[in-house]
């Protein structure tokens, strides 16, 4: 009679998913035939070896997705089998271990080498075949988890190279558009001497009017970039903060605004108390970006609303009548290099340093856009850091 007892019974197949390899291991013919009995519905491919070197043998060859062995064999026992395989087995790959005299050193042994289970025959059949069922389904988890952790340390590795990329290429525009800023400057200056020639032909005055507008208009690109730039390279756009009144200041920006668009009409209205601590220049920036950007793409009527009611900070809106953004373009709006069908020539940098510019500010800006209501850009501007007013209410 064999040393595994008899257990071969039908057994409805039910293979668990795809189709792996399993290692059987015994020395013994008969309890090879039994387990093939007990394991074969469960619709894997079984291969058997008589002896601990034979396994080691199809072991060097291929991989198995469990290792179903025999302690007491008469060349190598299991153990000495199982150390063999250390480097050759996965290491998800779950041994079983079976005996015929089972002892707590021999158990204790059996999983100082790692077994995640030891059975003592006579084995039940079910128990046996739902054991396996069950290891082979955490096998293919722990494969797939595997593949998983190879795909993302592959990804990892891939967003790492390009943000590397990126930081070089942002690193070589903020340099491009420094070093352009000095013949710039030479244009505009030889600009300005032109100007002052005496009895200057009208022609000749047009040719440096014509000539200083694109100068400015090339100088406001080369900050654009710069910006660009630094916020991508520091983490943010740097803030100098001061005390500033909002109205003043937008009174300022409307006056330059008309006089480079003089056919458009801005309407403003001031609410309540406009005064804050903000970065002066950044802030005369961003609304001087978003009123030209309403004029641009509106018929020229822009609306710009300043509301100082609550307490801890300023709503700004700036509102035009033009034709409604299409909604698929609003969730990118702000991106940079982004541009509409409708954009002027530019950058497509306006709107991402408006939105640099106020969450540096620690604000929040959102845009909405229909047939029936134009375009609004929102902008909330804290009157102070947050993380200021958290600190002092909490020394209070």
């Amino acid at each position: 009679m064999p040393r595994f007892s008899a257990m071969a019974e039908y057994v409805v197949q039910d293979p668990i998913c795809a189709k792996l390899a399993l290692l059987l291991v015994d020395d013994s013919p008969a309890n090879l035939i039994a387990y093939r009995a007990v394991l074969e519905p469960l619709g894997h491919e079984l291969v058997e070896a008589s002896s601990g070197l034979e396994a080691v043998r199809l072991l060097a060859g291929r991989q198995f997705a469990l290792l179903l062995i025999d302690v007491r064999m008469p060349d190598i026992d299991g153990f000495g089998t199982v150390e063999l395989l250390r480097r050759q087995l996965k290491r998800a790959t779950p041994v079983v271990f079976v005996t015929g005299a089972g002892d707590d050193q021999a158990m204790r042994r059996a999983y100082e080498f790692g077994a995640v289970d030891y059975l003592v025959k006579p084995v039940d059949p079910n128990i046996l075949r739902g054991k396996v069922r069950n290891l082979l389904a955490l096998y293919e988890q722990g494969i797939e988890l595997e593949r998983r952790a190879a795909l993302l340390l592959q990804q990892q590795q891939q967003l790492a190279e390009a943000n590397a990329i990126a930081r070089r290429q942002d690193t070589n525009m903020g340099v491009l558009a420094h070093d352009l800023r000095s013949p710039l400057h030479a244009i505009v200056t030889g600009t300005h001497l032109l100007r002052r020639v005496p009895a200057l032909p009208d022609q000749a005055q047009r040719i440096a009017d014509r000539i200083d507008r694109s100068a400015q208009r090339m100088g406001m690109m080369i900050r654009d970039i710069l910006d660009f730039a630094r916020g991508r390279l520091a983490g943010g756009i740097p803030l100098s903060r001061q005390a500033v009144d909002l109205a003043t200041l937008c009174r300022e920006i409307i006056d330059e605004v008309q006089a480079a668009y003089p056919a458009a009409r801005i309407e403003i209205h001031l609410e309540g108390e406009l005064g804050g601590s903000w970065d002066r220049a950044r802030v005369e920036q961003a609304l001087s970006n978003l009123v030209v950007n309403a004029i641009q793409h509106g018929t020229g009527d822009v609306v710009l609303t300043l509301s100082g009611r609550a307490r801890d900070h300023v709503v700004v809106t700036v509102r035009n009548d033009g034709p409604a953004i299409p909604a698929e373009q609003l969730p990118n709006l702000f991106d940079a290099f982004h541009r509409g069908d409708r954009s002027p020539a530019g950058l497509g940098l306006g709107l991402f340093i408006v939105r640099e510019i106020v969450r540096a500010h620690e604000g929040m800006i959102d845009v909405a856009s229909s047939s029936s209501e134009g375009t609004t850009f929102r902008m909330r501007l804290p009157r102070e850091p947050p993380s200021l007013s958290t600190s002092g209410a909490s020394l209070s």
